[in-house]
C-alpha cells in the first residue's frame, strides 16, 4: 500500500472510530486530507474497497474498515499514543490502594482495564514456566493427615492436605521435608519425581515427593479467569444492541476454561497482540477485537490481561493503556502476593 492509500485509510479508521458512520470522500478532504482532491479521495477509496482493506455497507454510502483494514491499522499504522499524566497517577493510586493479596489485585486490575478501555477486561492469574521448587515444609495435623507447603521462585506458596502414614509424627515429617530440601530444591515437577533415592532417605519422602510434584504442577496451568463486570460496557456499544450477539458473546467469556486457554495461547509473546473480527476461532467473538498482553511477576510467573470490544476500538490508546496496567499488574504482584 502507498503512502496516500495508507493515509486515506488511517482517516478512515479515525473517523469511523468516532463516529460509527460510513466516512465518504467529501468528509474525508474536509477533515482529513484537504490537499487531495475529493475525487481522486473516491479513486483511492475504489481501490481500498477491490484490496479488501475497506468495505462499502450500500452503492451511495461511505467506506467502513473491514477486518483486513483493520489489521494492515494495528500491524503498520498504529499511533504511538502515551497515557496523560493525571490518568497514569490515578492508575498508580489505585494499584497502591490495592489490598496486599493476588486475588485483590486482579480484581483491581480488571476494573481499571474495563474502565479505561472502555470494554470487558478479563484476566488470569499468574503461573509459573516449569516452575522450580524453593522450599518444602510439612506440618503434622492429626494422625494420617498432614499440610504440605510448597514455595516456588518469586514468592508464590500452595498449601495442600495431605494423607501420611499413622506413624509418620511432626519428627519424622519434619525428617522428610528437610531430606527433599537437601535434594529436590532448584527442580521441576518432572524432576522432583525422577529424583533417585539416597541412602539417608527418610521413609515418608517418597510418597511426598509425589505431593509436592502435582503441587508444583498447579502452578504450570492457566490461572484463574477474573472477568470484571464491564459487561455493561459491551451493552453499551452500537455494535452489541442485537440481544442475541450479546447472549452469544457472553456465552463465550463465561466459559472461563475456554477463555484461559484462548489467553493462554494469544497471549505466549509479548507486546499486545490483536485478534481481529474473523481471526477469533470462536465463531461468537468474530464481530469483536480480542487484544491480549502478557504481565510478569518477577522472572518466572506470568499472566496475562485482555481486553474485549467491537472491531471499531481506539486501538491506539487501548494499547497504550494495556502496556500500562499490565506493568503496574505485575510489579504490584511481586511486591505484595504470597
Amino acid at each position: 500500500m502507498d503512502a496516500r492509500k495508507e493515509r486515506i485509510l488511517q482517516a478512515v479508521v479515525a473517523d469511523y472510530t468516532e463516529t460509527m458512520v460510513p466516512v465518504g470522500s467529501q468528509t474525508l478532504a474536509a477533515r482529513y486530507l484537504s490537499e487531495i482532491s475529493p475525487a481522486t479521495i473516491r479513486n483511492e477509496l475504489a481501490d481500498l474497497v477491490l484490496g479488501g482493506f475497506l468495505l462499502q455497507p450500500h452503492t451511495s454510502a461511505g467506506r467502513i474498515p473491514s477486518d483486513r483494514g483493520y489489521r494492515y491499522f494495528v500491524d503498520f499504522l498504529l499511533p504511538m499514543e502515551t497515557v496523560e499524566p493525571q490518568l497514569r497517577r490515578s492508575v498508580r493510586q489505585a494499584f497502591a490502594s490495592a489490598p496486599p493479596a493476588a486475588d485483590a489485585i486482579l480484581e483491581v486490575a480488571a476494573s481499571v482495564m474495563s474502565r479505561l478501555s472502555e470494554n470487558l477486561a478479563v484476566l488470569t492469574g499468574p503461573t509459573g514456566a516449569g516452575s522450580r521448587l524453593k522450599h518444602v515444609a510439612l506440618v503434622g495435623l492429626r494422625p494420617g493427615q498432614a499440610l504440605l507447603v510448597v514455595a516456588v521462585a518469586d514468592n508464590l506458596v500452595r498449601q495442600h492436605l495431605i494423607t501420611v502414614g499413622e506413624a509418620d509424627d511432626q519428627d519424622r515429617l519434619t525428617a522428610a521435608a528437610a531430606w527433599i530440601n537437601r535434594h529436590a530444591v532448584g527442580r521441576t515437577a518432572d524432576e522432583v519425581e525422577a529424583l533417585p533415592a539416597t541412602p539417608d532417605e527418610p521413609d515418608p519422602a517418597r510418597a511426598i515427593l509425589v505431593e509436592v510434584a502435582a503441587a508444583l504442577r498447579t502452578l504450570d496451568v492457566p490461572g484463574t479467569v477474573v472477568v470484571h463486570d464491564g459487561v455493561r460496557n459491551l451493552v453499551s456499544q452500537p455494535e452489541f444492541g442485537d440481544p442475541q450477539q450479546l447472549h452469544a458473546v457472553l456465552e463465550v467469556l463465561e466459559t472461563q476454561r475456554m477463555l484461559a486457554e484462548m489467553l493462554a495461547l494469544t497471549g505466549a509473546g509479548d507486546g499486545v497482540q490483536a485478534v481481529i473480527g474473523s481471526e477469533n476461532a470462536a465463531p461468537e467473538l468474530r464481530g469483536c477485537t480480542f487484544l491480549v498482553t502478557t504481565y510478569r511477576v518477577g522472572d518466572r510467573m506470568r499472566g496475562t490481561i485482555g481486553v474485549v470490544g467491537p472491531t471499531r476500538l481506539r486501538y491506539g490508546r487501548v494499547v497504550a493503556r494495556m502496556e500500562l496496567v499490565s506493568r503496574l499488574t505485575g510489579e504490584t504482584l511481586d511486591r505484595y502476593a504470597v
